[in-house]
C-alpha cells in the first residue's frame, strides 16, 4: 500500500478542513513556541500550507513535503502565487534531505495515512539534527464526535465515538454497503512512543478545544460526495446507496436534514524528542 495522495481533495481541502480562526491562532502559538528553538521545521504533508503558512508569518523557518503535486499547487496558490518556502513532491518515506538538516519535523494528522509509517517516523529522525523533535497528532485524539478526519470534519457517524443522534445509523448504512473503514497507518501516539522509545521521549503538548456544528444533511453529503480519505476505497455507487439509506432513515425517524449536532473535541500534539 503507499500513502495516500490527496490529490483529488486539493479543490476542496481548505473548505471541508478549516478551523476556527481563534482556534488557529491558539495553535499557531503553541506550535510556534515548540519550534523557536528547533528551526527550521520541516512538515511532512504540509498540504496546502494550513499549518505551514501560519507559522511562517509568525517567523518559523519552514520546509515543507507532500506527495500530492496538487496539494502543493494549491498551497503555492494559497500564498500568492509562488512557493513561500523550500518544497518538494515526495512521499514521508522516501525524504529528500540530507541528515541532520532540521531541528524539528511536524506532521499534522498525516502518520495514519502512511501504511509504512515506522519507515516514515525513520526517516523524520534521520533528517533531525541531536536533540531534534517530531510534532505530530493523531486522529484517535482528532476525532470525538463521529468527526471521521479532523476536529472540524462533517461526515458524522462512522467513528466508534460518535455521539451525534444519527451516528449509528450513519456506521450501519455505510457497513450495509461494504464501506468499512480500514485504518492502516499510526493510529494513536502510542504507537509512535512505543516505536521511538528508545529514541526519543514522549511529550503532549496542551490540547486545544475545538466547537463546531454540522447538520445531518452535511454528513450525509460529505458520505456521498466521499470528501474524507477513508472513502476514497470505496465506489460512487456504494458512497450514493449508504447516502439513500441515510436518507430514508432520517424521514423514518422525522429527523429533518438540517438538524444540527454541536460538538466540542480537542486538537493534540505530542512532542517526540530525541535523546
Amino acid at each position: 500500500m503507499e500513502s495516500v495522495n490527496f490529490d483529488r481533495a486539493a479543490g476542496y481541502y481548505d473548505a471541508t478542513r478549516a478551523l476556527p480562526e481563534a482556534t488557529m491562532a491558539q495553535l499557531t502559538g503553541l506550535l510556534t513556541a515548540e519550534l523557536a528553538e528547533r528551526q527550521p521545521c520541516l512538515e511532512i504533508g504540509v498540504g496546502t500550507g494550513r499549518f505551514a503558512l501560519p507559522l511562517r508569518a509568525a517567523g518559523i523557518a519552514m520546509a515543507g513535503t507532500d506527495i500530492s503535486g496538487a496539494m502543493l499547487r494549491r498551497l503555492a496558490a494559497n500564498a500568492g502565487g509562488d512557493s513561500p518556502f523550500p518544497l518538494a513532491q515526495a512521499d514521508a518515506t522516501r525524504l529528500p534531505f540530507a541528515a541532520g538538516t532540521f531541528g524539528s519535523v511536524l506532521a499534522v494528522h498525516v502518520l495514519h495515512l502512511i501504511p509504512d509509517w515506522r519507515v516514515a517516523v525513520d526517516e523524520a529522525v534521520r533528517v533531525l539534527r541531536p536533540g531534534g523533535a517530531l510534532i505530530a497528532s493523531f486522529p484517535t485524539d482528532n476525532r470525538a464526535a463521529g468527526a471521521p478526519e479532523g476536529a472540524t470534519a462533517v461526515a458524522a457517524g462512522l467513528s466508534r465515538d460518535a455521539v451525534a443522534p444519527w451516528a449509528g445509523a450513519m456506521r450501519e448504512a455505510a457497513r450495509r454497503h461494504g464501506m468499512r473503514r480500514k485504518p492502516f497507518g499510526a493510529q494513536a501516539p502510542s504507537a509512535v512512543a512505543g516505536y521511538l522509545a528508545c529514541r526519543a521521549s514522549a511529550r503532549e503538548l496542551d490540547p486545544v478545544t475545538v466547537r463546531s456544528v454540522w447538520t445531518l444533511g452535511e454528513s450525509i453529503e460529505h458520505v456521498e460526495r466521499q470528501l474524507f480519505s477513508w472513502s476514497w476505497p470505496f465506489t460512487p455507487a456504494q458512497a450514493k446507496a449508504a447516502a439513500a439509506d441515510m436518507r430514508a432513515w432520517a424521514d423514518r425517524a422525522g429527523l429533518p436534514l438540517d438538524t444540527a449536532h454541536e460538538n466540542e473535541t480537542a486538537v493534540r500534539f505530542w512532542a517526540f524528542e530525541l535523546r
